[in-house]
């Protein structure tokens, strides 16, 4: 039996327990408020993210059984998928989705699945969908046949925040097709498509790059129309960075606090200065202006599309969140000003990186990829 998509997708492990096929709890009770669904196809993905679980490289046989963001994503019918949000959204319950979100991999017939899928899931529940895309293969025209076929908003994982990253991890030099210059011209083909303001660019933290870079970054997405979204590397399993450092979360709260200072236009990048380890240390805002915008707890909730927010998809259980699913307050503030305020030397840069890669023999890794 041939279970890959249109007919079967794969649900993140939170839009599963939500839906009913598997069970769990949510703590403070902070469930997902988008359905997030993944292709699946059985040859896997035909890229080679170094980072991601979905990856040509990673280590599990399997492609049904490879992780993406920490957890695994179930196999399940569509159909049954769409009856079940059907009912959920249809309840007259005080909760129900926001959103779904649908998410390409890398794969010849992704683009004209993806479109299938989309047209399936609005014609039946008429509820926003945001798309999750690679410029790698998804072309302008695309991206404007899936705006008309219910597309509200597009999503493009950039990923990284430098070229020269982006290229080491994704690119050339990790044996993967996709390039900086095409993700670039994506965004604006995205924004030309559905809009400024409904393009979210995501962005890992912690995978060799600088504050400063992060900073750049998220300045360059805002000024091109688009918003960046924001992760924290967590080493997946199986893959080549399975062994790198988590960034500490001094580091991922300063380029929080920044993302939410230049996407509501309260700050910018060259407002901000960096100490010699490139190292936010003023984010270009009166001390009592930026106390209140702390207070608020408001830039530490996860960032994405409306009605996004990825419970506890960045964190160990038991930790404090690093990207919160519901406001933070009280003690859960006072962490993060302490947070704010502690600078750790910088062990994950660039530099470390490639010694790390060095290490792994990741060389001999690209070479016997098979593309």
């Amino acid at each position: 039996m041939d279970c890959s998509s249109p007919h079967f997708v794969r649900l993140s492990r939170a839009s599963d327990i939500l839906l009913g096929f598997s069970y769990g709890k949510f703590y403070r009770n902070a469930y997902p408020l988008t359905i997030n669904i993944l292709l699946h196809f059985s040859e896997g993905c035909a890229a080679n993210c170094l980072y991601c679980g979905q990856a040509r490289s990673a280590t599990i046989a399997s492609a049904a059984c490879r992780t993406l963001i920490r957890v695994d994503w179930p196999l399940r019918p569509l159909s049954e998928v769409v009856e079940r949000i059907s009912k959920i959204t249809g309840s007259g319950s005080s909760f129900r989705p926001y959103r779904v979100c649908v998410s390409d991999i890398e794969h010849p017939r992704a683009v004209g699945i993806l479109k299938d899928v989309v047209r399936t899931l609005w014609s039946r529940l008429g509820i926003p969908i945001s798309a999750l895309i690679s410029p790698t293969q998804f072309s302008r025209k695309d991206m404007e046949e899936l705006k008309t076929s219910g597309v509200e908003r597009i999503g493009i994982a950039l990923d990284c925040a430098s070229e020269e990253l982006f290229d080491i991890l994704r690119g050339s030099g990790a044996g993967s097709p996709h390039r900086w210059g095409r993700y670039m011209e994506g965004i604006r083909d995205a924004v030309e498509t559905v809009g400024r303001g409904r393009v979210g660019v995501h962005l890992i933290v912690g995978l060799g790059e600088s504050e400063e870079d992060a900073v750049r970054l998220i300045q360059l997405v805002h000024e091109m129309g688009a918003e960046t979204h924001l992760f924290s590397f967590y080493p997946e399993r199986s893959t080549i960075l399975e062994g790198w450092l988590r960034p500490p979360a001094s580091q991922y709260r300063r380029v929080q606090l920044a993302r939410y200072l230049i996407n509501n236009n309260l700050s910018r990048y060259e407002w901000m200065e960096f100490d010699s380890m490139r190292r936010i240390v003023d984010f270009g805002l009166p001390k009592s202006e930026l106390e209140d915008i702390i207070e608020s707890g408001l830039p530490f909730v996860t960032a994405g599309c409306p009605g996004c927010n990825r419970p506890y998809a960045n964190e160990r259980p038991g930790e404090l969140p690093r990207n919160f699913p519901y406001i933070p307050r009280g003690r859960e503030i006072e962490k993060i000003k302490q947070q704010l305020h502690t600078y750790l030397p910088v062990r994950n840069s660039i530099h470390n990186l490639r010694r790390y890669l060095d290490v792994v023999s990741v060389h001999e890794i690209r070479e016997n990829a098979v593309p």
